[in-house]
């Protein structure tokens, strides 16, 4: 029998959707690299926007008799980006140049060890109430790239600019962690 299609019916099953404009990337710095008054939960109201993380999994195809049978193989995670806007000291800038120097400091071309510089990151998506109904976790996560940021003589905008999270995973939880 096939299925019709209807208003009424979409009404009833659709209720409502996750709103893009609904979340909280909730930034999380090495203690040594902040600057200023530029805390953690400071920096989340400076973050513009951001993406819900991806994975995937790559196949390996086996051979048998003839015959191509893809199974599972092994499991990446695609970077995270986010937009900044930047506060008017740039003490949020400051606080990734100091952890990307950390990382490596291009002076004394000097590394960091990884637990000094990995630190988790959370990305909450929000209801319609502001409470979480979605959080992911990315651990070890640590910035990349911290992107440069245009500047313009001739507009009046807030200087945004973008930096690009690589972690180790993430995790998923339908409540916060409070990580």
């Amino acid at each position: 029998m096939p299925v019709r299609f209807t208003i009424d019916g979409f009404k009833s099953n659709f209720r409502d959707g996750q709103r893009s404009n609904l979340f909280y990337f909730l930034p999380n710095f090495p203690a040594d690299v902040v600057t200023g008054d530029m805390s953690n939960d400071r920096a989340t109201y400076l973050v513009r926007t951001s993406a819900m993380p991806g994975s995937t999994l790559e196949e390996i195809m086996l051979n048998w008799q003839g015959y191509d049978f893809p199974i599972a193989g092994k499991h990446t995670f695609t970077e995270l980006p986010v937009t900044f806007n930047l506060d008017h000291n740039a003490y949020l800038r400051q606080n990734f140049e100091n952890w990307i120097n950390k990382i490596h400091d291009p002076i004394t071309n000097e590394y960091a060890m990884l637990n000094e510089y990995m630190v988790d990151q959370r990305l909450q998506l929000l209801g319609n109430d502001g409470d979480a109904v979605l959080e992911f976790t990315l651990h070890d996560a640590w910035p990349r790239e911290v992107a440069q940021a245009g500047l313009d003589y001739a507009a009046n905008d807030i200087t945004q600019f973008d930096v690009t999270f690589r972690y180790a995973y993430h995790t998923v939880s339908d409540r916060p962690t409070g990580g």
